[in-house]
């Protein structure tokens, strides 16, 4: 009897110590786990307190005040009453202006609209901004993504990402961890925008797993790279270097190594750059540009330029500009000469700008000069020089160029396109010719005359604007467009508008008196 009780207390005690025992190990399996990054309940569902748009300085207001005074009431009565077309070409114009009058008309808007479109817009709009005034509603929505639309919740990502909202992290790190196809790569991207270190480690065990599908696995190498997750260096090393790998993640797995900016890459990298593979050169070039100052990638990059596939020429030219190899210009300016692809040069008048050497610069204002190049070369090198050029290169040539187009109407569409490049920069030297548009009988010449007169607001040429409106005023016949533009670039408060308005009236009394009086005649008959 006592054996058997013995037996019984030692079975007992025996279990309790290895349920103790498991729950121990249960525990620490958890507390040294990469999952606790997002298993805190109180992190995942932790949200950011509400708030306003960031205030937006008085001189920012006033300049876009000066370069669009038009249609502000009819802008706010549009947010306030529109539909959602009118509503979602307005955010349009609005970001394609870096129009900031309105946030808080906008951010109304968004509290109180139904409309997920709508909603969509805005949030993509103050995220370009990176204005965090939506946070909340972000946060709130990555808590819980399940029940929303899913360009809501891309939209949402998107956001985070742009503004940088490392609330976010929580909810971000739980999608991951779920593995839902619908947000695994969404929420891995994010990651990569928002994650440090540790979210490093964590992704870093991703790579050994068996259960991901080709395309989370490449996600997860992209994200890796972007924040420098050296401990993986090794491991992608051999990934961008095994011929038998998927192509996509060698590729992916060469520019992550290269943005480590661990100096052991460019060997790799350059070794890699004589594979046949031209998607896995090109993202080789990618990866050697994160090394400017070293000798090896540079010649790498510099002579990727004259690769024997497009996509790896279009990159190098990128790189070239991006990292200031001037090595690069004479490389350049030959596949101007001889490139048969349309899309490497296109890319290469900017870069040449950008570059800014002598034989660059002179290349570029060369072919604005000479008469057998045609139009569609020098409005690219127009459009290079007076986007990334630093100095006055070119200008007087651009400018006498735009002279001679508006002597000969055969070149209106080079006219035109000249005149939408002025229109985009306040200058000085432009005065002269923003006068010279303006005085041109051609109607489209004119108002684009005016678009360079809104930009600039030249003294010298107020004038001339003013006579628009005066003259369209005392014709006495309906606005014509330009007079309408002039008259929304000076605003209302300026004399030749509130001349023009009361000239309109005394003729519109006038021809009430005149047409009074032949009714009192016929009716006297």
């Amino acid at each position: 009897m006592i054996k058997k009780i013995f037996s019984v207390f030692f079975v007992t005690v025996f279990f309790m110590v290895s349920v103790f025992c498991s729950e121990m190990e249960n525990f620490s399996e958890q507390e040294n786990s990469p999952s606790e990054l997002q298993n805190d309940e109180s992190n995942v569902k932790s949200v950011p307190d509400k708030k306003r748009p960031v205030k937006i300085p008085q001189e920012k207001i006033d300049e876009l005040n000066l370069a669009f005074p038009e249609n502000i009431k009819e802008h706010q009565d549009t947010l306030a009453y529109g539909m959602e077309d009118d509503i979602i070409e307005l955010l349009n114009t609005l970001q394609k202006n870096d129009d900031v009058r309105f946030v808080d008309e906008l951010y109304d808007l968004f509290q109180t609209t139904k409309n997920p479109v709508i909603r969509e817009k805005i949030l993509d709009y103050f995220g370009n901004l990176k204005d965090p005034c939506l946070e909340d509603f972000a946060v709130t929505i990555l808590n819980d993504p399940y029940d929303e639309k899913k360009s809501t919740v891309d939209c949402v990502f998107r956001y985070v990402q742009n503004v940088k909202t490392k609330e976010a992290l929580p909810a971000v790190l739980a999608l991951i961890e779920k593995e839902e196809e619908s947000y695994f790569n969404s929420a891995i991207v994010c990651l990569g925008e928002l994650g440090g270190k540790d979210e490093a480690v964590y992704l870093a065990g991703f790579l050994d797993r068996e259960d991901l599908t080709l395309s989370q696995k490449q996600q997860v190498v992209k994200v890796l790279g972007k924040i420098k997750a050296v401990e993986t260096f090794d491991k992608l090393v051999e990934l961008a270097e095994d011929e038998d790998e998927n192509s996509f993640i060698r590729m992916y797995s060469a520019e992550a190594i290269g943005a480590m900016e661990k100096e052991e890459a460019v060997e790799v990298l350059v070794k890699l750059y004589e594979d046949s593979d031209p998607k896995l050169r090109c993202y080789v070039v990618k990866g050697l540009a994160f090394f400017p100052e070293n000798v090896e990638a540079k010649k790498t990059v510099v002579e990727a330029v004259r690769d024997s596939h497009v996509s790896v020429r279009l990159e190098a030219v990128d790189a070239c500009k991006n990292n200031g190899f001037k090595e690069a210009v004479p490389f350049i300016i030959y596949r101007l000469e001889k490139d048969k692809e349309d899309s490497v040069k296109k890319k290469s008048y900017p870069a040449l700008a950008v570059l800014n050497t002598k034989e660059g610069n002179d290349y570029l204002v060369k072919q604005i000069t000479d008469k057998k190049t045609s139009d569609t070369v020098k409005i690219r090198c127009a459009q290079a020089l007076l986007e990334f050029s630093d100095s006055k290169t070119g200008l007087n040539e651009i400018i006498e160029l735009a002279r001679e187009t508006l002597k000969d109407d055969r070149r209106k569409n080079l006219r035109y396109a000249l005149g939408k490049e002025f229109a985009k920069y306040k200058n000085d030297e432009f005065a002269s010719i923003c006068a010279e548009y303006i005085d041109s009988k051609d109607t489209a010449t004119q108002g684009t005359g005016l678009d360079i007169f809104a930009r600039g607001r030249y003294p010298q040429v107020l004038e001339k604007v003013q006579k628009i409106v005066m003259d369209d005023a005392k014709a006495g016949t309906k606005k014509n467009a330009n007079a309408q533009k002039a008259e929304r670039i000076l605003g209302e408060d300026d004399s030749s508008v509130v001349e023009a308005k009361k000239i309109r009236e005394e003729k519109e009394l006038k021809k009430e008196a005149e047409k009074k009086g032949k009714n009192e005649k016929k009716d006297a008959k």
